[in-house]
C-alpha cells in the first residue's frame, strides 16, 4: 500500500517541481571586502513566461546590497526537450567584513503567464541559499567601509581659492568620487567634522551609474558649505580615502588637502570709520554713543540670556538631533548610530507610548525592514531615514494646515 502511494504521488511531485524552475548563484565566490559581488536569481516556467512581480528588499549581514536596476534579462532555455521562458534578476552585494557570508533562502511569489490565456498562475517558490567568502585586504583590518576596484579617483574643487575671508563669508567644497565596477550608491558618505568657529552644512549628495557593454562606472558627488562664524585662524581638515586596488593588490590612500583660512572681523563702513576717527566729532554723537554703550551694559544679562536661549533652542531642534545621527552613521559605529537615531526618534515622538523605530520606518517609508540588520548597513540606513524623515515632515506640515483650518470650520 505504501509503495503504491509513493509511486502515485512521485510523478505529481516531479511535475509540480518541473513546471517552475528557480535558481540562484553568486559570482565571484571569493571576493575582497568592498568588491562588487553579483547575486543572480533566475525563474523560468514551462511553456510559459515566469517573473517575480515584487522583489524583496534584501538585507545581508555585513554587506551593503543594491537591488536590480530596470535592465532585467529575459531568459529562454530548453530543458529536457521542453521550452522554458523567464527572467533573470541581479543584485549587487558589497561585503564589508571578512569571512563567510550567506544569503539565506527566502520565499517569493512567481507569476507565470501562458500565451493565449487571460489569467496568470501565481505560485510560492523558495530561492535557494548561496554563500561566498569575503577577504579583508592586508592593512585594512578595522576599516568599517572599503571600496575595492581596479580604478578609483577622488577630486575636489573650491568655490574660492582665497586664504583670507571675513566673518559671515561662505566657502563651498565639492568632492567627486568615481570607481570602476562600483555603484555610486556603494560609496560611504563623507564625514565632515564639526569645527569651532565654523558652520558645516553638507548638501544632499548625487549619485550616477554609467553602463557600457556590461561595464559599470559609479560616480558620487558631494558638496559641503562652510560658514565662518568667528575671527581667527580656521583649519579645514583634509579628507582621507582608503581603497583596495584589485589590479595591483595594494591598499592605497587618496588625500584631498584641507585649507588654512584666516578669518577677519566684519568690515565697517568708511563713513562710520571717518566719523569715529574725526577729531571734530560732535558732542551729541559722543553722548549718543555713550548712552548706547551704557544701555547695552545695563541690559547685558537679558541679552546674554536671550542669546543663550536661542542657542539652546537651536541645539534642541529635531534637525540638530538628526544631524548628529547622520554624523554617527557616517562614522560607521553601530552603537553610536543606534543611540543617536533613538534620541532623534524620542525627540519627534508625539505619542504617549515609547518611540519604536520599526513602526516609524514602516509608516513613513512604506516598506517593512529588518531593523537590527539596518545598523550593519549605514548607507542604506541613512538613505532610508532621509526618506522617512522627509515624509514625516510633510505629514507634519499637512497636520499643521488642518489644525489652522479647524477654528474656521468650528466658527
Amino acid at each position: 500500500m505504501n509503495r503504491w502511494l509513493l509511486s502515485a504521488l512521485l510523478p505529481l511531485s516531479l511535475q509540480a517541481a518541473d513546471q517552475v524552475v528557480v535558481r540562484s548563484s553568486i559570482a565571484p565566490e571569493q571576493a575582497w571586502q568592498g568588491q562588487k559581488v553579483d547575486y543572480i536569481i533566475e525563474v523560468l516556467a514551462k511553456d510559459a513566461w515566469a517573473q517575480i512581480p515584487t522583489l524583496p528588499t534584501l538585507s545581508v549581514k555585513g554587506s551593503y546590497v543594491l537591488p536590480p536596476d530596470n535592465q532585467s534579462v529575459r531568459l529562454q532555455e530548453q530543458i529536457e526537450g521542453a521550452q522554458y521562458t523567464g527572467q533573470r534578476y541581479q543584485f549587487s552585494v558589497y561585503p564589508q567584513q571578512g569571512g563567510e557570508i550567506e544569503i539565506p533562502a527566502f520565499a517569493v511569489e512567481v507569476k507565470s503567464k501562458v500565451w493565449g490565456l487571460a489569467d496568470d498562475s501565481v505560485t510560492q517558490q523558495t530561492i535557494p541559499p548561496v554563500k561566498f567568502t569575503s577577504k579583508v585586504p592586508p592593512g585594512a583590518e578595522g576599516l568599517t567601509w572599503l571600496v575595492s576596484s581596479e580604478s578609483f579617483s577622488a577630486t575636489q574643487s573650491w568655490s574660492d581659492e582665497t586664504t583670507e575671508v571675513k566673518v559671515g563669508d561662505a566657502l563651498k567644497r565639492s568632492v567627486t568620487l568615481t570607481a570602476n565596477n562600483v555603484s555610486g550608491m556603494a560609496f560611504k558618505p563623507l564625514y565632515y567634522p564639526q569645527i569651532d568657529g565654523l558652520g558645516v552644512y553638507p548638501a544632499e549628495p548625487s549619485v550616477e551609474d554609467k553602463r557600457d557593454r556590461g561595464s559599470l562606472s559609479g560616480l558620487r558627488k558631494e558638496q559641503v558649505t562652510y560658514i565662518f562664524e568667528g575671527a581667527g585662524r580656521v583649519e579645514i581638515p583634509p579628507i582621507e580615502l582608503v581603497w583596495w586596488d584589485l589590479k595591483n593588490q595594494q591598499l592605497k590612500k587618496v588625500v584631498l588637502e584641507g585649507r588654512s583660512i584666516k578669518v577677519t572681523g566684519a568690515p565697517k563702513s568708511s563713513s562710520v570709520d571717518e566719523s569715529i576717527t574725526d577729531e571734530s566729532m560732535s558732542l551729541w554723537w559722543q553722548m549718543g554713543l555713550g548712552v548706547l554703550v551704557l544701555g547695552l551694559f545695563w541690559k547685558r544679562k537679558p541679552i546674554s540670556e536671550s542669546f543663550a536661549a536661542r542657542k539652546k533652542a537651536s541645539s534642541e531642534h529635531e534637525k540638530a538631533y538628526f544631524r548628529r545621527f547622520m554624523t554617527a552613521a557616517a562614522s560607521g559605529d553601530p552603537a553610536k548610530t543606534q543611540a543617536a537615531l533613538m534620541q532623534w526618534l524620542d525627540k519627534v515622538n508625539a505619542s504617549t507610548k515609547s518611540a519604536q523605530l520599526g513602526p516609524f520606518i514602516k509608516r513613513y517609508s512604506d516598506v517593512e525592514w529588518d531593523v537590527a540588520a539596518l545598523f550593519d548597513n549605514p548607507m542604506e540606513l541613512m538613505r532610508l531615514m532621509k526618506k522617512a524623515r522627509n515624509n514625516w515632515l510633510k505629514s507634519q506640515r499637512v497636520k499643521a494646515k488642518c489644525d489652522d483650518l479647524l477654528p474656521k470650520l468650528n466658527s
